[in-house]
């Protein structure tokens, strides 16, 4: 499924480039000011910038303005999906509608990872020369939690956009999802950390290419396995076909993952 996720991914990238490049800007912009703001503000020695700037303009910046334009970016992702076609507007139409949920998203995350992350730290250093083993343990599952977490992040926005759902029930479905496909999940997160790499070291692909590389990317992995789980429920209702096999719903008929090298060199002929 990660092959068909990153092939899909793929022919949505080449078919839109150009909205998908200004798509990538507006969700960059307003996420590097505020980011760059906060790793000044962080890396100074004074602990009172830290405090007063650094800290609440990292969660300004991490726990509202990213999940909020990664909405808007995964809604216009969607209907690139579903109808072949979107635009900047469907961006800004996503994020008028799920600005809230994907706030509450935001925030749950921000919370969340900065108990673990403390967690992780706190009871290794705290318990070392009483109860090492207990501490260590402690810190052992905070520190899986907090992978866990990240893990969720990456399908969080898709689920969202996808299933309309409330905070906590996108936060469900998201686990759910990584519950039953720990491999995929693995597999999705080295792909996002090899495009985060090079972003980082490629400083236009981080600002002209990368959040619709990763929204797309990720949103592709979803629609796969929404499809997944769609023929697994139409094959217990219907039973099974003569192959023993489910086939995802729609493959066949869906022209991102029916193309091939030809098709890349001569699209006019497609």
């Amino acid at each position: 499924m990660l092959a068909r996720s990153l092939k899909m991914a793929f022919w949505i990238t080449y078919d839109h480039l150009g909205k998908l490049i200004l798509a990538s800007l507006i969700w960059s912009l307003p996420v590097a000011l505020p980011g760059f703001l906060a790793a000044a503000a962080l890396l100074s020695k004074d602990p009172t910038i830290q405090v007063v700037i650094g800290i609440p303009t990292l969660v300004l910046c991490l726990g509202v303005i990213l999940p909020v334009v990664s909405a808007g970016l995964a809604h216009m992702t969607k209907e690139l999906i579903d109808t072949r076609d979107g635009s900047i507007t469907d961006m800004f139409r996503g994020i008028r509608l799920y600005w809230r949920r994907a706030l509450g998203v935001g925030l749950v995350y921000v919370i969340g990872t900065t108990c673990l992350t403390t967690s992780t730290w706190f009871y290794a250093a705290k318990l070392r020369d009483t109860m090492p083993w207990l501490g260590y343990g402690i810190s052992a599952v905070a520190l899986w939690c907090l992978i866990f977490a990240a893990l969720t992040s990456l399908l969080v926005m898709p689920t969202l956009v996808q299933r309309k759902g409330k905070v906590l029930e996108t936060l469900k479905l998201a686990s759910l999802l990584v519950l039953d496909n720990p491999v995929l999940s693995a597999g999705v997160a080295i792909q996002v950390l090899g495009l985060t790499a090079v972003a980082l070291v490629f400083t236009p692909v981080l600002f002209f290419l990368y959040g619709s590389l990763l929204l797309v990317f990720v949103s592709s992995v979803y629609e796969l396995l929404a499809r997944k789980y769609a023929t697994m429920e139409a094959g217990v209702a219907a039973g099974p076909d003569s192959s023993g096999r489910a086939q995802p719903v729609d493959d066949e008929e869906d022209d991102y993952l029916n193309r091939g090298f030809r098709d890349f060199l001569f699209p006019w002929k497609g």
